[in-house]
Formats: C-alpha cells, structure tokens, sequence
C-alpha cells in the first residue's frame, strides 16, 4: 500500500506551473480511462457467432442475451397501408356539372325540335343529316336516328325525362368510381319508363352522353389526411426480453427471427459499428462535459491530476458495480449512488452532483434505456449528495443510505404506477431499490478509508472520527494535560461558531482546535492551564529557556501527529495556530535583566510558518482569545470585547493574517462573534455567603430564626440554578 501511495504521487505530483505539466502524461490517463469506460459499456455488444438462413432448421436454442426493442419495418409498412386505405377521400360537390348537362340537354332538343318543325326537311334522313351537323352535343349515330324520327309531342316528353333523370342522379351526387354501377341504374330506369323505342334511344343515349361525376376529389385535403393518419400512427414494435428464446432448436427459422437476431447483434456474430461508434462519441461528450465543468467551475480539481484519477476511478468502478448488479440481480438494486457520494466527499459535493447526472447517462447503457432505471439511479445519487453536504456526526453516512433507501423505493414505486405494472412487481422493485440505497451507504463506507489512504485525503468522516473523545490521543491529553485539553474543546467551540461565518470548513476548525496544543503532553506542567499547585516551573528558569520549552510544543505536536498519523489539515492548524508570534511575557521579562541589550527579538518568536488558511487563523485568534479572557479577574462584556479586539488587532499588525485570505469584514464577523459566545461563557457570577454563618450571623443579630424574605429567596433560586458550582 505505501508503495502504490508514494508511485501514485511520484507519477502525479503537481508541477510548480500548470504549463509544466506534460499534456501527454493527461492524454494518455483519459485515453485508458475511456478504453475502460468502452470496455464495460460494450460488453454485451460483441455476441456468439450464430449463422442461421431462413427456412433452415436450428440446431440450437437462441437466447437474448439483453433486452430489446426494436421497430419492425415491414410491420410498420403494412398497418401503414391499412391506416391509408381506411383513410376516406375528400370530394368536393360540384354545382355546375348539373346546369351544364341541363343546359346541353335542353340545346339538343331545341336543335331537334327545329329540325322536326322545318318543312323543308320531308323525310327522317334529311333531318338526321341536318341534325348531325347542327347538335351542340356529339351524339351516337343511334341516338341522332332516334332523335330525327321523333315528332315534336314526343321530343317534349323526352326532354321532361332526360332532365328529370340528370336532376335526380347529378343532385345525390356522382363520383368516378360511382359511375358504372349509376349508368347501368339509369338503362334501368329508363326502361321502365315506356317511351318506345325512339323514345328510349334519345333519352338514354342523352343522358349517358351527358351524364358525369360532379364530386370532384380534393387531392390536397386527401393527402393531408393521409399524412395526419400517418403521423398518428405508431410505428410496430416488437420487444424481446433478456432471457427470452429467439428460436428453438429443431425450428424452421423464419424471417422475423433473423431480425430479432439482427437487432441483438446475434446473426454472425456481427458486431454493429454504427453501436460502437455511437457508444463511443456518448462516453466522448460525457468526459467531455465534466472536463468542461471542472475547468470552468472547479480550477482546482481541474489542477490536481491525483483527483482527476480518482474521479476515473470512481466512475469505472461504479459502473462495474452497476453492470454487476443489473447482470446479476436487477438495475434497480445497482449502489449507482455511492459514485456520486465517494465523488462528493472525497472531492467536491458540487462536482457529486454533476457526477451524479454523468452516472446516471452512463448507466442508461447498461440497462438498455431503461428510463425508470436511470430515474431511479438519478434521484438515489442526487439524495446521496445532498445527505453528505453538511457531515455534522459520524452516523450521517448510515443516515444517508437510509434516505437513499426511502427515495429509491418512492421512486420506484411511483414510475411503476405510472407504467401500470403490477402491484407485487412494483414491491419487489422498491425493495430493490431500497436495498441498492443501503448498498451505496456500505460500499461508500467500506472504500472511504481505503481512498482516503491512497490518494492521501482528508475526509468530515475521518475529522469526526478524529473528534471521537475516545480517540488514543484525545485520551492522552486528557489524562496528561487536562487543563489543555479542557482548553482546547473551549477554542474549538469557540472557533467553529464563527467558521460558517466567513465561509471556513467548521469540521475542520472543530478538530484542529481539538489537536492544536496537543504537543504540551510532552512538558503539560510547564503551562499554566495544567499547573493546579500553584507553582510555576518557569519562575526558577532563564526566559530564554522558558521560550524554548513554550515554543517546542509545536514540533512536539507535529511529532505526535507524525506517530497517529493525523490527515495533513490538522498538522497545518497544529504548525501554524501560533504564527510568528513573540512570547510576549517571557521577552518582557528577558529584557528587564541587565542583560536586556544582547536580547534578540527573534529568539522569542514561533518558528511558524504564518496561517496559511482560514481555518489556521481562526484556531489561532480563538486560541489566544479564550487564553486572554479566561485570564481576567473579573470579566464583563466590555471587558472582554476590549480584549477580543486588542487580540485580532495586533496579530492583524503583526502581519499574522497576511497569507490567510481573511478580509477586514471576515475579522469583524469573528471579533462579534467571540464577545457574544466568550461573554456567555465567562460572565460575572454573584458571589452567596456561607448559608450557615449568615444565619448563625442573623440569630446573634435578632435573638430568633428570621424568615426568609424576598431577596432570601430570590438568591437561593439563583443559586440553586447555577447547582452550587459558582
């Protein structure tokens, strides 16, 4: 493990300017996490080799290997044309065909009413000559016979028929492909009308001449419901489920199962580029999205390729896991979430939610786009990061899976019923689900130490296992140096108050207040909290010793979390809470002495280095300030914000501040807050007489037990509220 640690570094450690670092070195680390990513998303892509023609008889079972649905085109083209036969044609009625045939009608007997009323024309023949030329509408040879031979009477009878006939037939309407069945309707009627022959030669031969449609078809209404029927209908689609036996051995294999087969990539074994290239562009653009996110809103993890491994790791890793499970067991039950809080505690919660969208795509491959999956996946993982925002205790992550759980089978449950599954089905969905939300919590906890160790980061979790009062070191400062570390949980309380603040991790400022002075273990009675006797060691050393032993509780602190291995964050508050600071009292009194001339200024000084965070800084006013108030003889709140001010004053003066990134609002802010809370803990007490000598003074006094009046009463409440501690 320590030597996977230190290659890790050695191969990733940051170059002084990020132009330095080899762009080949970030290439080649995202070209084999892609080839990763390729690798267990594609695995069910490549299938046996199965080379099957249709009507040849299997000899063996065919399976889906995965769930697929698939648009059947030849299906679809069928209900295509049935939806388009049953869509009905648009006519429009038109009026004037039925004037026109009138009209000619009633010209063709005036024509031959003429011809039959000139006495020039003595014989059928010559009006039949004179009649072929003159009619206004071309008729038959039969008909123009017919029509010639007829006396005027007769013509009159004729033309009522003819027009009655057009009128009845024109008025209902007539269509093109009406027109036989409506001609042989006419030859009917017209004999039964008993015209005689002429008679119904003229009318009939009239009236199929001038007869025709006059619903005319609207092409372009028809077309465009046609093209509305078409566009409301679903394309057929057929779904093969995982399991599912494509074709049974000693079956004549048809058409249809060639493309089932097809459509799984089964048929010769055929592997489908167009897939593969499709796979490979979507996990392109996804690494491509969150390379975007990090360099345009996390520089930092964008900086850091040690977390730019990590990230791969976690996302290759939690899609194994997600494979393993829907292979396995079910999607639902997929710890799809513990990616997106591995990334959230581990990294950044910001970019855990980004992740958590990134996982979630990812995974829609691996369960074929099954959409409830993803939702489920998505929602588990987003819970997830938002449980793990704020890490208050160590239980938060058990309490993280258990939300996850419940959101997981909400979900579940509710995309089920959207989908009308049954109830039994949608319950043992939800169950797993929920067991997939507990799952993300385990494997999260299980890899944190490990992850932690690896990539050397430090977590809220392993800070609030640090804050754990049973902790080994806690528990020698306890016993070694009560004093410190009763004053040590005063400054952490202190110093957390104001971390939310001013924006500082107040997990982080909680524990290094815990670890600050955990150097005094070595010489605890050198420091005035853990001297009970009275005496004072440093009043029988030079004060330059007494520097000496004061300042090397740092590097005795920086030793002992060398020994326990405490996370790089609290060594920093350890180093830094006191600066540079000058031992002000014992240089105070080295130039007192007759000496005073030889003394160095900086030989009373912390060897520092200066708070290089705001969490240092703030461990480190909150150390000096609970010091300097508890010091007071009698603290009032005037007193204490005179002195809380003084203290962040002169360490601002002393240049203290400089590297801390703190501004002159943020030293306001935690000047407020330490004369609020330091007011509350060291306010004036009310000092209560002895209960007996006042009443032995009160009987000498009056003779009699007096009774106890109102003030009486009054302090004894008050004292029994404090519990006689005061």
């Amino acid at each position: 493990m320590v030597s996977l640690k230190n290659k890790l570094r050695e191969l990733f450690s940051q170059p002084n300017s990020v132009h330095a670092r080899p762009i080949s070195q970030r290439i080649v680390v995202g070209l084999a996490f892609f080839s990763l990513f390729m690798l267990i998303l594609s695995a069910d892509f490549i299938a046996d080799k199965i080379s099957l023609q249709v009507g040849q008889v299997s000899d063996r079972d065919v399976i889906a290997p995965r769930s697929v649905s698939y648009v059947d085109q030849i299906k679809t083209k069928k209900l295509e044309a049935e939806v388009l036969a049953s869509v009905s044609s648009v006519y429009d009625f038109d009026v004037t065909v039925a004037a026109k045939a009138e009209d000619s009608a009633g010209a063709v007997f005036r024509v031959a009413r003429t011809a039959a009323a000139d006495k020039t024309l003595t014989d059928a023949g010559q009006r039949f000559e004179k009649l072929k030329t003159t009619l206004p509408v071309p008729l038959a040879e039969p008909t123009v016979n017919a029509l010639a031979a007829m006396r005027e009477a007769d013509l009159a009878k004729a033309e009522e028929h003819t027009k009655n006939i057009l009128r009845k037939y024109l008025q209902r309407g007539i269509r093109e492909d009406d027109m036989e069945a409506v001609r042989k309707n006419i030859a009917l009627e017209i004999e039964g009308l008993g015209l005689g022959q002429d008679g119904e030669a003229v009318v009939s031969g009239l009236v199929q001449t001038l007869i025709s449609p006059n619903f005319v078809l609207n092409v372009r209404e028809t077309e465009k419901r046609k093209q509305a029927a078409l566009k409301s209908t679903e394309p057929v689609r057929e779904t093969v489920k995982k399991g599912q036996v494509l074709v049974r051995r000693g079956d004549v294999v048809t058409a249809e199962q060639i493309y089932a087969m097809e459509e799984l990539g089964l048929h010769r074994g055929s592997v489908s580029e167009a897939r593969i290239f499709g796979l490979a562009v979507f996990v392109l653009a996804i690494m491509g999205l969150i390379i975007g996110y990090l360099y345009k809103f996390s520089p930092e993890v964008y900086d850091n390729d040690m977390h730019l491994v990590l990230l791969g790791g976690i996302i290759f890793l939690t899609l194994v896991l997600g494979k393993t499970a829907h292979v396995y067991l079910s999607g639902f039950i997929a710890p799809v979430a513990a990616g997106a809080l591995l990334t959230a505690i581990l990294i950044d919660v910001r970019l855990g939610v980004f992740v958590s969208i990134a996982l979630a795509l990812l995974f829609g491959v691996i369960v074929e786009n099954d959409l409830r999956a993803v939702v489920v996946a998505l929602v588990g993982s987003l819970t997830g990061v938002y449980s793990v925002s704020k890490l208050s205790h160590g239980y938060t992550l058990t309490k993280t899976g258990l939300w996850i759980a419940a959101l997981n089978f909400l979900t579940v449950a509710s995309t089920g019923f959207i989908e009308q599954l049954a109830g039994e089905q949608i319950l043992r969905q939800g169950l797993h689900g929920a067991v997939g939300g507990i799952a993300s919590a385990v494997i999260t906890i299980g890899l944190l130490p490990f992850l932690e160790n690896l990539f050397q980061i430090t977590t809220p979790v392993k800070l609030m296992e640090l804050a754990n009062p049973s902790n080994p070191l806690l528990q020698r400062l306890l016993l070694d140096a009560p004093g410190t570390y009763h004053h040590s949980v005063l400054v952490g309380n202190l110093a957390e108050t104001a971390a939310d603040l001013i924006g500082a991790d107040p997990v982080t400022v909680r524990v290094g207040a815990y670890y600050h002075d955990i150097g005094k273990i070595k010489r605890p009675y050198f420091f005035v909290e853990n001297q009970s006797d009275g005496e004072n060691p440093h009043d029988k050393i030079a004060p330059s010793l007494s520097t000496l032993i004061v300042t090397s509780h740092i590097k005795d602190g920086l030793d002992l979390c060398r020994d326990y291995k405490l996370p790089q964050p609290i060594v920093d508050i350890v180093q830094q809470h006191h600066g540079t600071m000058l031992v002000s009292y014992f240089y105070r009194r080295a130039t007192e002495t007759e000496h005073s001339e030889c003394i160095i200024e900086a030989d009373f000084r912390y060897e520092g280095p200066r708070p290089q965070s705001k969490e240092a800084a703030l461990v480190m006013l909150a150390d000096a300030c609970e010091a300097a108030v508890r010091s007071l003889s009698r603290p009032n709140v005037n007193r204490i914000e005179a002195t809380v001010r003084k203290i962040i004053r002169e360490r601002l003066h002393d240049g203290q501040l400089d590297d801390c990134n703190l501004t002159l609002k943020d030293l306001n802010i935690i000047g407020d807050v330490f004369i609020r809370v330091l007011s509350s803990m060291f306010h004036t007490r009310i000092e209560y007489p002895d209960a007996l000598k006042e009443l032995e003074r009160r009987k000498a006094k009056n003779g009699n037990c007096p009774k106890p009046g109102k003030d009486d009463a009054g302090a004894e409440g008050e004292g029994d509220g404090n519990g006689g501690s005061l």
